[in-house]
């Protein structure tokens, strides 16, 4: 509360200052914050159900029907999942990063758990216990919220689904985020940008991803890499 009062008061001085800077530019830090505290009263009012695999009933929509796959047939694919072996560089280099520093960013654990619910379909409780484990800013009722949110087990249970390389290609479309924590992919200078986003299609050591390349791609990105061989806008 003392960081949002004091982001809330800084908003203030810059629409009431003579300086350029946007007051706007503060609102996703104060809409995140305000998301968290959201969580933790949404803990405290649904209790152990917060934790349960199927959705509870929301009252503004139906439910979007989920099947789970069972862990027991699937362990393999948790593993990589976890492991940041899914030869998917966006996921990888989270993972990595995750395992490493014990942090990694919203947009990043987004992606993580894109793969984990709805390309594995696998139960989002074990994700939420695994970031349990490794996250060094885990807070248990901003952790289960989030994944509720994103496995759309939630309050809001749409069907969220990041296509992880159109994804990296919007926001690392440098790739300098990726390369940092794929050691691999640091001397794919050869192939530029298209190399980092999808090495399988240039690097013959590369294994297959965990899932079919083009459900991580956005329909506009599927469609210029078939029509034009890369995924990257040209001039």
């Amino acid at each position: 509360r003392q960081v949002y009062n004091c982001v809330k008061h800084q908003q203030c001085k810059l629409e009431n200052g003579p300086n350029a800077a946007n007051p706007n530019d503060l609102n996703w830090l104060i809409s995140h914050m305000e998301m968290r505290d959201f969580f933790l009263f949404d803990s405290f009012r649904t209790g152990l159900s917060a934790h349960r695999l199927l959705p509870t009933t929301p009252a503004h929509k139906p439910n979007v029907s989920r099947e789970w796959l069972p862990l027991r047939d699937n362990q393999d694919a948790f593993v990589r999942w976890a492991s940041g072996h899914t030869n998917l560089p966006l996921v990888d280099a989270g993972m990595e990063e995750l395992v490493t520093t014990g942090y990694t960013s919203n947009r990043v654990r987004q992606n993580l758990a894109s793969v984990l619910t709805k390309d594995l379909q696998l139960d989002w409780r074990l994700g939420a216990e695994f970031f349990q484990l490794t996250l060094e800013d885990h807070c248990v009722a901003a952790n289960t919220g989030n994944w509720r949110y994103f496995a759309g087990v939630g309050g809001d249970p749409k069907n969220r689904h990041f296509r992880t390389v159109s994804q990296a290609w919007r926001y690392d479309p440098d790739g300098r985020y990726v390369q940092k924590w794929i050691e691999r992919l640091r001397d794919s200078d050869e192939y530029g940008i298209e190399g980092v986003l999808r090495p399988w299609g240039f690097c013959k050591d590369w294994g297959a991803p965990i899932v079919p390349p083009e459900t991580q791609l956005t329909w506009k990105d599927r469609e210029r890499l078939e029509n034009e061989g890369r995924i990257t806008a040209g001039d």
